[in-house]
């Protein structure tokens, strides 16, 4: 069922609905948002957002760095205390299929991870505007979601369209009722109608920079292997990860050793990215990809071909994030455009 929300009640609703839980909601700073956390909602100071936030939101399910335990020893229980997220777009949200594949659905499942996931409440909200870098249709991808959120809240001039997407939002909604009204076509036909057009938007940018929409990325990167375009692109390549830590998909990490404060061997797991030089190295010494430029097209071999091959969908959801971080400008864009253009 779709709701109805009145504009002048979103605070109210947003409160009612993050009670008694901790809030992770959207900042703006600078023309920017950044996901910040705090006891409750705030009016004033909390936003839905217009677009994605500049921190990935797997920084709250796949943490930076995270204490595994002492080796030998049971790990400290901590209580991860339920959290609702909101504002998240569906970049984001997207991103997570790629992150449940490999944390949960895959054996070994990681506890932190499904933790995380379980105390994670979704409150997602379509995009009114876009940035320069997104790409989303040309991934395709929508500047709206579809799945994976407890609630979604679409705005428009005439109100708030509200709708639940699990049994959790749907408790919810219901604990903030006295909000709510069921909504009619004409609001549904305003959604739609702002949906279809931001579409349209964020699919022109992206072919003003360089890369169409519909076009089979799968196959143009595969068919690049072993090509110059790696080796241009690799030039400007300064190996700083920041293309994968930034990345909303992005989830390779290490587990390093060491000595706890108890002057125990301890064990950690944090991000890693397939930029570093020694990322694939192994034991002995052999390191299959020496090159930057081997190191470059992995990145993209992963997200265009890996992926897509198991899992039918690209690792990559168009947030752009990766063209903002790049040391080097490497545009994201213009290497698709570029690989499609060459097949």
């Amino acid at each position: 069922m779709m709701y109805k929300l009145d504009i002048t009640r979103l605070d109210d609703f947003l409160s009612a609905i993050s009670t008694g839980r901790d809030v992770f909601a959207l900042e703006e700073s600078a023309g920017q948002y950044h996901l910040t956390r705090a006891d409750s909602w705030q009016p004033g100071r909390h936003t839905l957002g217009a677009f994605r936030q500049v921190e990935p939101l797997k920084t709250l399910v796949f943490r930076p760095r995270e204490f595994l335990g002492e080796i030998g020893r049971s790990r400290p229980e901590a209580v991860m205390p339920e959290r609702i997220v909101i504002g998240v777009k569906n970049c984001d949200l997207s991103a997570l299929k790629i992150h449940d594949h490999v944390f949960l659905n895959t054996e070994p499942a990681d506890p932190l991870y499904r933790e995380a996931r379980e105390k994670t409440i979704i409150i997602s909200c379509d995009c009114s505007a876009a940035r320069e870098v997104c790409f989303c249709p040309a991934v395709g991808e929508q500047p709206y979601p579809k799945a994976g959120f407890d609630i979604n809240i679409s705005p428009t001039e005439h109100g708030y369209l509200v709708e639940a997407g699990s049994a959790r939002g749907r408790q919810l909604l219901e604990k903030a009722g006295k909000f709510l009204a069921a909504a009619d076509d004409a609001l549904l036909k305003e959604r739609d109608r702002n949906r279809r057009e931001l579409t349209r938007k964020v699919c022109a940018q992206a072919e003003q920079n360089g890369l169409a929409c519909g076009a089979d990325l799968r196959r143009a990167v595969e068919k690049s292997q072993g090509g110059k375009i790696w080796d241009d692109f690799a030039l400007d390549c300064v190996e700083c990860g920041a293309c994968n830590l930034i990345c909303c998909t992005c989830h390779c990490f290490l587990l390093a050793d060491g000595e706890s404060k108890n002057k125990a061997f301890a064990r950690v797991k944090q991000w890693d990215a397939c930029l570093y030089k020694n990322f694939a190295a192994v034991a002995g010494g052999a390191n299959p990809r020496r090159h930057r430029a081997e190191r470059l097209y992995n990145r993209f071999e992963k997200k265009f071909s890996f992926f897509p091959e198991i899992l039918g969908i690209y690792a990559c959801d168009g947030c752009g994030r990766c063209v903002e971080a790049c040391t080097g400008k490497i545009d994201i864009r213009k290497v698709l455009g570029r690989a499609v253009h060459e097949l």
